[in-house]
């Protein structure tokens, strides 16, 4: 995204993420855990069987390292393979798997729910699809799963986002039916730089990603980061209360400018919406130092987060308002 150099570097608002506004509350670090390595990645494999109701979860350093982790191990077991994007997707999935000489293919996520599925070995699928927030039901992602395994592929469910939406993960159905989930810490927990991510496969998947990733990618650190997370079952709660109530807020604020024909699709972190004026309205943002995720398509669409102070909320407002 094109930056206005006139704008300066402490004037942006950078609503383009995903990420939610308010963060986990987390205790200071004691300073022994540096030196309890082994104990707390025997304590997070525990823990981590019992929150992901999964028998094999690695972890890896943030989501994009899960995704190349996967592209290199599929060309060490088959070589190039035929990806299958459900589109709107993750623009690293496209990246990664391609500097794996895997070959790619940006595929309709409605054709896919439909059962059009183009020859393929994977299928790389939102859960949910993010920036539109659809969800995908369980049974799908079971009859996807289970058509791809018949023919020696893989479906892989991008979860990232799912935490805000209550509902049920399919880590828990991966023995059912497998599948290759991959969850991230970050967007619900507000900790953009905790750089942690889960791999949620079968036992053959996640031994084999180790090797990929090697055994000292993740720090002591981010061990005892991920326990706490897993047992924050209570600020889990309230997290997902305080989304919900801001991102209706949110939806309040650019109603104003929208009206009520205008779909606002609330996105737990974000807000995302259609229209014909979305690339202007991009550029006008950016202009005021404002910086919201356009995506370009046949439709445009704007992904706008929810800004974490008061400041910033009055500021988006003026700015919304101001729209040509």
């Amino acid at each position: 995204m094109h930056i206005d150099t006139r704008v300066s570097t402490s004037a942006k608002l950078d609503l383009s993420g995903s990420v939610a506004p308010a963060a986990l509350q987390i205790p200071e670090m004691p300073a022994e855990v540096w030196r309890k390595g082994d104990l707390l990645r025997s304590q997070f494999h525990l823990k981590s069987r019992e929150f992901f109701e999964c028998e094999s979860v690695l972890a890896v350093t943030g989501i994009e390292s899960g995704i190349t982790a996967l592209a290199r191990l599929f060309q060490t077991w088959y070589g190039s393979m035929r990806v299958v994007l459900a589109e709107p997707c993750f623009d690293q999935w496209d990246v990664r798997f391609r500097r794996a000489s895997h070959v790619v293919l940006d595929w309709p996520v409605d054709m896919i729910l439909e059962g059009e599925i183009p020859e393929c070995d994977v299928v790389v699928l939102g859960r949910p699809v993010n920036p539109t927030s659809q969800m995908v039901s369980i049974e799908v992602a079971k009859k996807i799963a289970k058509r791809l395994r018949a023919e020696g592929g893989w479906l892989i469910l991008d979860e990232a986002y799912i935490d805000w939406s209550g509902e049920e993960s399919y880590t828990s159905f991966i023995e059912d039916m497998p599948a290759i989930v991959l969850r991230s810490m970050a967007p619900f927990t507000g900790l953009s730089g905790a750089n942690l991510a889960f791999v949620c496969g079968t036992k053959s998947v996640c031994q084999a990603l180790l090797e990929e990733v090697g055994t000292q990618a993740v720090s002591a650190a981010q061990w005892w980061l991920a326990l706490e997370y897993f047992k924050s079952e209570c600020w889990r709660e309230s997290q997902m209360a305080d989304l919900a109530k801001n991102v209706l807020r949110l939806e309040s604020l650019w109603r104003t400018r929208l009206g009520d024909h205008v779909e606002l699709i609330p996105g737990g972190y974000f807000l995302s919406f259609m229209h014909p004026e979305c690339g202007k309205w991009a550029h006008h943002l950016e202009l005021q130092g404002i910086l919201v995720r356009l995506y370009s398509g046949e439709e445009d669409i704007i992904r706008c987060a929810i800004p974490r102070d008061e400041e910033s909320w009055s500021r988006l407002s003026l700015a919304v308002a101001s729209l040509p």
